[in-house]
């Protein structure tokens, strides 16, 4: 069995490991997804291996992953059913049965070209296709920008029957603002609430040194959402590969980089069957091409935590940490105004171990001794505040007002 073989089917068999995890959690619904995505696989697997032995134990397999996801997804157990999943219960088994567009409606599996393999292999690798554990829940404040990504995301695939005609849903949307104030989270979380497929990818994901390999990548990874829609592909980070054409220092691939990503999202052809959405994440949004940001025709501010938020925030770092009564979160919340969430989970880190260095600093701490760690006080947390400073200037936030001026929001 070939390298690129090998790892395919390695990783049908992990998608089937977790299928089986969660199905024995009665997590039906994400079961249901893991279980068609090793059976798709495993069929894109036969393809090119010649083992016949093997070829009849991945037909065995297929089947039971099929029947199963049929079984919890039309009468098995009570869960919501996709488009998504029932187009590819139905492409697989028509791939099995050796059936094309003419057999029963069904859609044909691609043929992939053995390069068409070798990247997606690469993506497999780099690309994370699984279901983001993140609720809204988890994420302090940020109200507008939850309802605004709900009206964009979670409505549109949750509901597509509202948003025909002139109520078409947005295919790209942009989140920017200050670094650590949970852009990711939030696309993580839209994700968690919708029945679809996630891919997540950042500048070194989908670059290659080679000539040409990157804009197969960015055609392979559209062309693997397209196969799994419903689905979301998150760009974190996504002025790293999107800046200003034109310039001085863009070499020749860069620039090829650019032109691709911009085709692709263009030509992304999403329907209320096969929604795909491009979301991007930035915290620099100047740096962006000017036809990139047209790419995103919605475009969210997410902003520093407000008072509310950042109480929250500290809430939720120390959550189930021992407190002495001194702890006052919403003095806390005052004293950081200017620091992001990600500044502030440093804070409540910081403050969190103090009393375990203060042990290890005296020697306390060894192999067989007993611990007894002190109750974490407000003394600590204004300890913490000396040594972490936030990250984001007067200066910067300025900037992101003028622009969000210039360019809109929500």
């Amino acid at each position: 069995m070939g390298t690129t073989e090998s790892k395919l089917f390695n990783f049908a068999m992990s998608l089937a490991k977790q299928a089986v995890g969660l199905d024995n959690a009665h997590r039906y619904a994400e079961a249901v997804q893991k279980y068609t995505q090793a059976a798709d696989v495993l069929v894109k697997f036969i393809k090119f291996n010649k083992n016949s032995q093997l070829h009849n134990l991945c037909i065995e397999k297929i089947q039971e992953y099929v029947n199963r996801a049929k079984f919890l997804s039309t009468g098995g157990k009570t869960v919501r059913k996709s488009s998504g999943v029932a187009s590819n219960i139905k492409r697989i088994d028509a791939a099995k049965a050796g059936e094309g567009e003419e057999g029963d409606g069904a859609e044909a599996v691609p043929e992939l070209s053995e390069d068409q393999m070798k990247i997606r292999e690469s993506l497999l690798g780099t690309i994370i296709t699984e279901k983001p554990d993140v609720t809204w829940e988890d994420i302090a404040g940020l109200r507008d920008c939850k309802q605004a990504m709900r009206e964009a995301i979670v409505l549109p695939m949750m509901k597509p029957e509202l948003f025909r005609g002139a109520r078409k849903p947005w295919k790209g949307i942009l989140l920017f603002g200050p670094p650590g104030c949970g852009k990711t989270l939030l696309a993580k979380a839209a994700a968690n609430e919708i029945d679809s497929t996630f891919f997540t990818a950042d500048s070194a994901s989908i670059t290659s040194k080679w000539l040409g390999e990157s804009e197969k990548l960015i055609h392979e990874l559209f062309g693997m959402a397209l196969e799994k829609a419903p689905s979301v592909i998150f760009f974190d980070e996504i002025d790293a590969l999107t800046g200003t054409r034109g310039q001085v220092n863009e070499a020749g691939g860069e620039r090829r980089i650019k032109t691709q990503l911009l085709e692709e999202i263009q030509g992304v052809k999403s329907t209320s069957e096969h929604r795909i959405l491009v979301l991007g994440a930035t915290n620099r949004p100047w740096d962006m091409d000017s036809a990139m940001l047209r790419r995103f025709e919605k475009k969210i501010y997410v902003p520093l935590p407000d008072l509310e938020s950042r109480e929250q925030i500290f809430q939720i770092n120390t959550k189930g940490e021992d407190m002495e009564g001194d702890v006052d979160f919403q003095e806390l919340a005052q004293i950081t105004q200017g620091y992001s969430g990600s500044d502030i989970a440093n804070v409540a880190r910081e403050a969190l171990m103090l009393p375990i260095r203060e042990l290890d600093l005296e020697g306390k701490i060894t192999p067989d001794s007993e611990i007894d760690v002190r109750q974490v006080n407000r003394d600590d947390f204004l300890e913490a505040l000396k040594r972490i400073k936030p990250v984001v200037s007067s200066k910067e936030l300025a900037h992101f007002d003028e622009w969000t001026q210039e360019f809109g929001t929500m």
